[in-house]
């Protein structure tokens, strides 16, 4: 069972495994932020999970949030690595259906999510008021800068004299919020695993590691922030630019873009465009082997009851004239590439609000 003790306001903790040489440092730090990446294998979440559980022993009455963006996934994760580290404590409880761990000095972990409304909402309740002493994000990547700020506003416990936030997370694009704002601009103690340096690893974990190649080698195998191959878009991040579905409102404009295509698919986007210009993909059509007429049919089915402005298509006289004569018209598409390059890249720009 794991264990702590206070040694010259330093919290020193007492594994249940031999700790290997990195982890010592994080499990020690009371930085504000603190970051836990590298390759696969470093045994990031197993150091999170004894510090948030090392926490709660030691400060009574500690509210602990443990989370990955949706909270079902972290059920099955953040709750299995915490169960791991807690064993067979008698003094811990887990109530599966409150997503609760309680701990008999008052303590309490609270798994959550970030994905939508509702989970949010419910982790601005916790404790009544959403106050948290330590908090824990896995997988972090997923998470967005607004999810960031948002957990940063939770730390506002009382249990001891210091809060944290950790962070578990492999490698993504150099473009992350992760990268640029915590790992380049410094605002988090950021360290390192490597796979190889994990004694507890099983025999041949390396080994599948090395068999990886390209960019998800490069950041599962070595640790490394790196941008996928062939990204035309490297402003695209997909923990900022992917989000979850929400009604639109009926106020926002609409409009439909279509690319041609029968051996090659035929595509049609609908995008969404609030108050402040920013477009929103909330449906779309990608096949191949289907004719212009019957796309153009389905296309009508699923825009019932929307205002759509208009639908902006490829350069093809006749499938336009197709979708015309079922009762779509169309205007053709600005196909300079380097002017369309600019204006996508223009719009995946993070603005001031995140």
């Amino acid at each position: 069972m794991i264990g702590t003790m206070a040694t010259n306001q330093r919290i020193e903790y007492i594994a249940p495994y031999d700790p290997l040489p990195w982890q010592l440092a994080p499990l020690r730090d009371k930085s504000e932020v603190v970051l836990l990446t590298g390759s696969a294998g470093g045994g990031k979440s197993r150091v999170a999970a004894e510090k948030v559980h090392a926490f709660c022993l030691r400060y009574p009455g500690a509210t602990a949030i443990c989370l990955r963006k949706a909270r079902e996934y972290a059920s099955k994760s953040v709750v299995f690595a915490l169960k791991r580290v807690i064993g067979e404590d008698p003094s811990v409880t887990y109530n599966a259906s409150e997503y609760i761990f309680r701990y008999a000095n008052g303590s309490t972990i609270f798994i959550a999510g970030m994905k939508d409304e509702s989970q949010q909402q419910a982790l601005r309740s916790i404790n009544g008021d959403g106050s948290a002493d330590i908090i824990w994000g896995e997988e972090a990547n997923a998470l967005t800068e607004n999810d960031h700020n948002e957990l940063l506003a939770r730390l506002r416990g009382t249990a001891a004299d210091w809060r944290q936030i950790i962070y578990t997370t492999n490698p993504d694009t150099p473009m992350h919020w992760i990268k640029q704002r915590l790992i380049d601009d410094r605002e988090a103690s950021v360290y390192y695993s490597k796979a190889v340096d994990n004694t507890h690893n099983p025999p041949g974990y390396l080994n599948i590691l090395g068999r990886l190649t390209g960019p998800l080698g490069l950041r599962l195998r070595d640790g490394l922030w790196v941008q996928a191959e062939g990204a035309v878009y490297d402003g695209f991040d997909s923990s900022i630019h992917v989000i979850a579905p929400f009604p639109i409102p009926a106020d926002w404009r609409r409009i439909r873009v279509v690319d041609f295509g029968y051996t090659n698919p035929f595509v049609c986007h609908w995008w969404a465009l609030d108050g402040d210009g920013r477009m929103y993909l909330y449906r779309e059509i990608y096949m191949t082997k289907r004719t212009v007429r019957v796309h153009t049919q389905q296309i009508t089915r699923l825009s019932e009851g929307e205002r759509i402005e208009a639908t902006v298509a490829d350069h093809d006289a006749e499938d336009r004239a197709t979708m015309a004569e079922n009762g779509i018209s169309t205007s053709p598409a600005i196909k300079e590439i380097s002017r369309g390059l600019q204006a996508v890249s223009e719009r995946l720009n993070v603005a001031g609000d995140g």
